[in-house]
């Protein structure tokens, strides 16, 4: 985990540097929709379930400056399957998430960005008789990059990749695309 916040660090450090464009003006409420692949990892001390899926995820964010936004999220991990201590298993996670941005705008139509975050999930697990349910957390840390490329007045495309790092060696990841809409 160190690691991690280590280069989570440092990307915000960079991120956060003046910008030399001369970007528009996107402060204000913006929301983002966005889908693409996700995983859910855990390991205990006998087994490990690592499955693929479907990931979604929608954003609200205040943006404060041309660097900075706050913003609440909801993603879903999607359905996975797996075989889990000799079980097979499906396994769906969702949950939200309170993050903020440094943003580093590189054009009018280009911002690159970090992302970092606490994020609260709910595990769903079939069959759940199994006796997995003591074995999944509630809390994680997020940590994403991204980029929001071209960009219109309102609208941009957005690329973002995100790690959430739960207790008990549980982690997640999306690869995400969709967009983002600023209103004013």
């Amino acid at each position: 985990m160190t690691r991690w916040t280590s280069v989570a660090c440092l990307v915000f450090l960079v991120l956060g540097l003046p910008d030399a464009s001369s970007a528009q003006d996107r402060s204000g409420w913006s929301v983002s929709g966005m889908a693409g692949i996700s995983q859910i990892r855990d390991e205990d001390e006998t087994d490990t379930f690592d499955g693929n899926s479907l990931g979604l995820a929608a954003d609200v964010e205040f943006r404060f400056t041309p660097n900075f936004s706050l913003g609440l999220g909801l993603f879903s991990l999607g359905r996975a399957d797996d075989t889990f201590d000799g079980v097979d298993t499906e396994i769906s996670v969702r949950g939200f998430s309170v993050f903020g941005r440094l943003i580093h705008p590189v054009s009018d139509t280009v911002d690159v960005y970090g992302r970092i975050g606490a994020a609260t999930y709910y595990v769903d697990i079939d069959p759940g008789s199994v006796g997995l349910a003591d074995l999944f957390g509630e809390d994680a840390v997020e940590l994403g990059f991204g980029i929001d490329f071209g960009r219109q007045e309102k609208l941009a495309y957005r690329l973002e990749g995100r790690y959430y790092n739960g207790g008990k060696d549980e982690t997640g990841a999306l690869i995400l695309f969709g967009f983002n809409y600023l209103f004013r």
